[in-house]
């Protein structure tokens, strides 16, 4: 059975089709990069960096919405420190929210080297993002940028252009600082949140963590392209009812009756695409970077498949999270929203009290399924940008996954909603208003957002 049919199957009632690497990054004659183009030069620093930022992820045990809010300005900082060497780009400046135009940009008489401006910047960048870093991401960040710098000094870079790159990578990272610090996410953080009661639909504390609600106050945060965060408004759910028979109802029986049909394709699709917050998955002791930083290694194994330089490797990266940040900003504003209870929450209750989940619950309402949101919005991001072509995707092999296959980027995203299911923890129709919605916001991504000249 082919993996949409599976799926299709699985669904019932509702889902649509729809440092080896540091080395590489320095090991570059010094030429190729320093005095050429972004255009010219190796991308493997962007891809070093963004294999360190998924590292600093999992090891800060971030929440969906601020890991995707990490990616995106790593992404964001990477492309600005290298966009004035990328002659058929341009500057996000005046075009994400809040971000001012550029003033124009630095030129050094010594010329740039692109790995070491791009690695300042992301190293800042981090740095800035993740204030409350743990020693280890400390760790992370400081060796892989003095192997960058170290590798390009070896490499027969001189010093002269080695510190003029610096200082330009610095110099984005601290232009962006403001902006980064003004989109209202630490502010929300902070807040304290008392779920709503009194009404059976409501959400509840989930099985077995039962921790606190997750980033409640996401609607509080700025987006990047999208005009709010409830732009995108994503299709209500099923009226809720307790009654058998019931529309809602047979929603959930479409879970429990998943649960019991599962084989081991299902289950291997479930654990593949957990990527939930602090999930631990064989080996023990290696969490996850979430679903955004699954997305964005997908991103960079694709890149480095279709042989993308700098210039374009950048632009997948910035154009991806800009989506994805966004994605989880509207998706949460709708689950807090609509404050939906979830799958466990429902059949215990009301239907079988021993039945259990799969993959463990998330702590957050029901409604969209965040992993539907933002694998649909990236698969028409990466779509629009890199084509439609068939891929493997070994994101989870240190985890002890094996890869998996695709026919495309839509073909990968189908398959991430879908695992929601196999898991036990959405509803059929969170999936399928959630893919809707992600391919929405994906479009106005893709229209709004301006990388080429």
């Amino acid at each position: 059975m082919s993996r949409r049919s599976l799926l299709r199957t699985g669904m019932g009632l509702g889902l649509a089709a729809g440092s080896a690497a540091v080395s590489a990054a320095v090991a570059a004659p010094a030429a190729a990069a320093g005095s050429g183009t972004a255009a010219t030069a190796s991308a493997e620093v962007a891809h070093t960096w963004m294999a360190a930022a998924y590292q600093a992820v999992l090891h800060e045990n971030l929440t969906p919405p601020t890991a995707a809010r990490a990616y995106a300005h790593l992404a964001v900082a990477m492309y600005e420190a290298a966009v004035v060497g990328m002659p058929r780009h341009r500057s996000l400046g005046g075009q994400l929210s809040g971000l001012p135009a550029p003033g124009g940009h630095p030129r050094h008489r010594g010329g740039t080297d692109w790995a070491v401006a791009v690695s300042a910047a992301a190293q800042q960048c981090l740095s800035d993002v993740l204030p409350l870093r743990s020693p280890l991401t400390a760790a992370v960040l400081s060796t892989t940028h003095d192997e960058v710098v170290r590798g390009r000094r070896a490499a027969g870079v001189p010093s002269s252009r080695v510190g003029a790159s610096l200082a330009h990578g610095r110099g984005v990272a601290t232009r962006l600082r403001s902006w980064q610090r003004s989109d209202g996410h630490a502010e929300a953080s902070a807040r304290p949140y008392v779920p709503p009661t009194g009404q059976p639909w409501l959400w509840e504390s989930t099985p077995p963590n039962y921790r606190p609600a997750i980033e409640p106050f996401c609607h509080e945060v700025r987006p990047m392209v999208l005009r709010s965060t409830d732009e995108v408004a994503a299709a209500p759910h099923v009226p809720f009812s307790d009654q058998p028979g019931s529309p809602f109802h047979a929603q959930a029986m479409a879970v429990l009756e998943q649960s019991r049909a599962n084989g081991d394709e299902e289950r291997a699709i479930s654990r593949s695409w957990t990527d939930n917050p602090g999930s631990w998955t064989p080996p023990l002791g290696s969490p996850t970077g979430l679903p955004s930083g699954h997305w964005m290694l997908i991103a960079s194994q694709t890149a480095r498949s279709r042989g993308l330089r700098l210039d374009r490797t950048l632009e997948a990266f910035v154009r991806l999270g800009v989506a994805l940040h966004d994605a989880f900003l509207a998706c949460w504003t709708e689950k807090y929203r609509s404050n939906l209870l979830r799958p466990i929450t429902y059949l215990q209750r009301y239907v079988d009290p021993t039945w259990t989940s799969f993959v463990n619950t998330p702590q957050f309402p029901e409604h969209t399924s965040g992993h539907s949101v933002s694998s649909a919005a990236a698969a028409v991001v990466l779509t629009d940008l890199m084509g439609s072509f068939a891929f493997v995707d070994d994101s989870h092999a240190a985890r002890g996954h094996p890869a998996r296959s695709f026919t495309s980027f839509d073909d990968a995203a189908l398959e991430a909603a879908g695992s929601r299911l196999f898991g036990g923890i959405h509803y059929p129709w969170a999936i399928e208003a959630g893919l809707d919605q992600g391919r929405r916001i994906g479009d106005l991504v893709v229209h709004r957002l301006r990388t080429r000249r």
